[in-house]
């Protein structure tokens, strides 16, 4: 097997959720698996742990990103690590946790849910917009 590194060579459990930060111009990801966001600045490799997996990003402004875990949504403090909550996802059902995920123009955000072990039928599409999660398709 190759190993190639086109910008990062930590491995990752399951690493996905890519997203280019234009004010900060800098790429960020997700090892779901792995609970953590990654990124680089410059040479310096960047990694903040969550209790939680951790699926997808977006960006409120220069130093806060949107981030959404298995079982809410965050504000997440790219200086300090700090996170807060701002509102739940599932957070009753262990069995499920987010998926993929991305801003809309109107501000909000678009989050798939899964099974934990990708069971058929456990996914919901919501979006969350201005302090409220909206379920609008469940399988």
């Amino acid at each position: 097997m190759i190993h190639a590194s086109v910008h990062d060579d930590r491995r990752c459990d399951l690493g996905e959720g890519v997203f280019w930060h234009p004010e900060r111009k800098q790429l960020f990801w997700v090892d779901i698996l792995g609970r953590r966001i990654l990124s680089r600045d410059g040479d310096a490799a960047l990694s903040w742990d969550f209790p939680e997996p951790v699926s997808a990003m977006g960006w409120i402004d220069r130093d806060t990103l949107f981030v959404a875990t298995a079982s809410g949504f965050h504000r997440f403090d790219i200086a300090t690590g700090a996170t807060d909550r701002l509102a739940d996802l599932e957070a009753g059902d262990p069995g499920t946790r987010s998926n993929d995920g991305r801003a809309d123009p109107q501000g909000g955000f678009w989050l798939g849910t899964m099974g934990c072990e990708a069971e058929e039928g456990r996914g919901t599409i919501y979006r969350y917009h201005r302090g409220t999660v909206r379920a609008l398709f469940r399988s």
